[in-house]
């Protein structure tokens, strides 16, 4: 078993190999035996609830390299394989979200490692403030990701003014 130095350099190495973010994403979840332990944990809990998987390790990184591509990067909300609901969703809100989501990778804290993810629920709007007399402009980018996910191929669902992305189904 790994230390946490040994595992804090684990991560602190992969910053200084020339790798791309896949090969990057793949080599630390092979080789952090807490991901490891994980994984199996989730396959036990998909074979349990008979789920079947719609994304890929591949997908989950032409998304996330996408949205950068986007005016801001949308929130987004998501539901992982392990829990049993979401926080909230994007419906039971009052308003748009007034934040943008954090599209980085598992280890600088931002995305879930993907094949937690049962489903990302995006918010292609937000609320920009403007001032404490004015009432916040909604930016919407939806036409925008929605051409982002027919380009690179991620099957998705509309509903309620979110994209839904599923991991599994």
């Amino acid at each position: 078993m790994k230390t946490n130095d040994e595992k804090y350099n684990l991560y602190r190495t992969v910053d200084s190999m020339d790798m791309t973010l896949l090969e990057r994403y793949k080599y630390l979840t092979e080789n952090d035996n807490d991901i490891g332990k994980l994984k199996q944990q989730v396959k036990e809990i998909i074979v349990r609830k008979n789920l079947s998987s719609i994304m890929n390790d591949t997908k989950w990184i032409e998304l996330q390299k996408g949205i950068e591509t986007l005016p801001f990067p949308p929130a987004y909300n998501e539901k992982l394989i392990q829990w049993d609901k979401a926080r909230f969703r994007f419906s039971d809100l009052d308003k748009e979200p007034a934040y943008f989501g954090d599209w980085s990778s598992y280890w600088e804290e931002g995305l879930p490692v993907f094949f937690t993810i049962e489903w990302l629920e995006i918010r292609p709007r937000y609320q920009k403030y403007l001032g404490r007399l004015v009432a916040p402009k909604v930016i919407d980018i939806t036409t925008a990701l929605l051409q982002l996910l027919k380009e690179i191929n991620i099957p998705f669902e509309q509903e309620n003014g979110s994209v839904m992305i599923y991991g599994y189904k």
